[in-house]
């Protein structure tokens, strides 16, 4: 009996419908870099603020290579500027939380000196000599630190003086989308800076090269542990459909290196390791994401990073025919009532986040501060979940 054919009457193969899966080769970054049309999402903007100048300038530089395909979505462009004071304040604040972290580590190892001197009777000028060598030592890095960030960091409030925006400005001229004056107010903005790609795409005939900061913005398709591996299937279908085109992503520092390749630029290895760092802080979220990864995989929904930090991980996905979001977090530790305001700034941000998820049982005030919120809260329990009467109500504690 022959083989059966399909009803349309069309041949299909293994990698219809599944190009998303396909491994990327020499050759297709050859014509990426050579023909296709290559786009940048906020975060891959934002970042420059948190790169090196000589890494920003070696990123920029890559950038002006292919600049006559370069484009912007200006969705993806509103959103730099919507967070724009944010990155700025990043610098600032990382640095005062190292200064905090280096000052209460003295203080402990102060604490310990005289609790060992006093066990074995040290003299008070001995004393003295070792606390002030411990003190000088502190000082030194917190110094250290302190001109590392001032002289490697571009933190400029002036729009004027800001060499982040003057970049830009010359690099992305006449390549920003137009606006689209009727975006809904309660979607992410990734999909408005897809539907922009969409159009552009379909216009262009190019293949699309997504240049996307981390894993972030719900352009990757992630293996259960959180890690990216490619674009969504879904999306790089809908392009392929839409546009005939192929949806390739890679993050700033995979780009630059790739176009050191092609076009033989001169790109110390440094520029991509401080590339890499901002783009993503890899030790931190991979937890995250793996606590991500278990909850959506039991929630019986494929999980789609679309926002990450060093503190936090939103994931999206459909959940019995609707799409629902989960907000990840870290530990929490303070003073609840911030934390739970800080939670309600990051729900409101992010919207469609249905469910809270802590990696362990929050403090009592801390759960009755995002119950408040009108939030349901699920965290591990074990090998499984628990969580609040309301998660339980809204089915998140079944699958």
């Amino acid at each position: 009996m022959p083989d059966a054919q399909p009803t349309d009457g069309t041949t299909r193969g293994i990698l219809d419908d599944f190009g998303a899966y396909r491994t990327a080769r020499p050759d297709h970054h050859r014509d990426l870099f050579a023909r296709g049309m290559v786009v940048l999402d906020t975060a891959t903007l934002l970042d420059l603020y948190r790169y090196p100048a000589a890494a920003r300038a070696d990123l920029l530089k890559a950038l002006h290579r292919v600049r006559d395909r370069l484009w912007v979505p200006h969705q993806a462009l509103a959103g730099f500027w919507r967070g724009r004071e944010a990155a700025l304040g990043d610098v600032g604040r990382a640095t005062d939380e190292a200064a905090a972290a280096l000052a209460a580590a003295e203080e402990q190892a102060l604490r310990g000196l005289r609790a060992w001197a006093d066990r074995v009777s040290l003299d008070a000028e001995s004393l003295h000599g070792l606390e002030q060598g411990l003190r000088d030592a502190h000082g030194h890095v917190a110094d250290r630190l302190a001109d590392v960030a001032r002289r490697h960091v571009t933190a400029v409030a002036d729009t004027e003086e800001d060499p982040v925006v003057a970049d830009l400005d010359g690099l992305l001229y006449g390549r920003v989308g137009e606006p689209h004056p009727h975006e809904p107010a309660d979607e992410p903005a990734w999909r408005g800076v897809w539907r922009e790609l969409l159009v552009e795409a379909t216009a262009r005939r190019q293949d699309v090269l997504l240049v996307t900061g981390g894993s972030g913005d719900g352009w990757w398709r992630v293996d259960d542990e959180g890690n990216p591996r490619g674009p969504r299937p879904d999306l790089y279908e809908e392009l392929r459909a839409a546009a005939g085109v192929r949806l390739f992503l890679m993050r700033p520092d995979t780009f630059l290196r790739h176009a050191r390749e092609q076009f033989d630029l001169a790109v110390p290895e440094g520029s991509f390791a401080d590339v890499g760092r901002a783009a993503r802080p890899r030790e931190d979220v991979t937890g995250l994401e793996r606590l991500a990864g278990a909850f959506v995989a039991d929630q019986g929904f494929e999980a789609v990073v679309v926002d990450y930090r060093r503190n936090h991980v939103v994931v999206e996905g459909e959940r019995r025919g609707v799409e629902r979001g989960a907000l990840v977090l870290d530990a929490q530790r303070g003073d609840p009532r911030a934390a739970a305001a800080w939670i309600g700034g990051l729900a409101r941000r992010h919207a469609g986040i249905g469910v809270v998820v802590f990696p362990e049982r929050p403090a009592d005030m801390l759960l009755n501060g995002v119950s408040v919120l009108g939030v349901p809260a699920v965290w591990r329990s074990g090998a499984g979940w628990d969580g609040s009467d309301s998660a339980r109500e809204q089915g998140w504690l079944t699958r």
